[in-house]
């Protein structure tokens, strides 16, 4: 969803900078870039763990920080270009989607039901709800059963490199639409092809897509 479907990228990052400045922490952009693709609690205990912060108020700091999402998500967040087109482009030719996600519900609720394309999905499936996160590829093998279509004949669209690996290690085809600050990283040549837009999803691409 996030960095795919809606630009929610730099919502996260400031809200994840504003929690921990409280605390003098200064997370600059080079830091940030470890932390894309976590869930919250990952994310939480990852620098709450690096700079010492009490155990006990890492289940607050979650709270905190999921709840102001929520809030920025209802109201500020706009969609990726191309992301209704693409959605209905799959769905057009009577193959089923899904959104595989490592954001919590309440996120998903917040995005989906402000443009109204929750409907859009025949499956959604949060890994916060006691999966591992990404790059564990738990989060993609529970989207394909739920869809009841075998891991291998999934195509998944990843924007960050924790998304790429957990996709191929369950055995998906794999289109990784990277950050523009990111699209030349070597390290995303683990993906099968690589776009930076959902706009340039089209039948060539599907067609190139099916012969991997």
């Amino acid at each position: 969803m996030d960095g795919i479907l809606i630009d929610s990228e730099n919502l996260w990052q400031e809200g994840e900078r504003d929690l921990f400045a409280e605390f003098g922490i200064e997370l600059t952009d080079r830091m940030l870039a470890r932390t894309r693709g976590l869930r919250t609690a990952e994310m939480v205990h990852h620098w709450a763990g690096q700079f010492g912060i009490d155990p006990a108020l890492h289940g607050s700091l979650i709270q905190r920080y999921d709840t102001r999402m929520v809030e920025l998500i209802k109201s500020s967040v706009p969609l990726m270009e191309g992301a209704r087109e693409a959605v209905r482009f799959f769905r057009d030719r009577g193959l089923p989607v899904a959104l595989a996600s490592c954001s919590a519900e309440d996120h998903i609720d917040a995005a989906m039901n402000r443009y109204g394309m929750m409907e859009d999905f025949d499956a959604v499936v949060s890994a916060a709800n006691g999966m591992p996160g990404k790059p564990h590829p738990e989060v993609y093998l529970r989207t394909a059963e739920k869809l009841g279509v075998p891991p291998e004949s999934c195509l998944a669209i990843e924007d960050t490199f924790y998304g790429v690996i957990s996709a191929r290690a369950a055995r998906m085809r794999v289109v990784a639409m990277p950050d523009p600050g990111e699209y030349d990283q070597p390290r995303f040549a683990a993906a099968d092809m690589k776009i930076r837009s959902l706009a340039e999803i089209n039948e060539a691409l599907l067609a190139e897509m099916e012969k991997l």
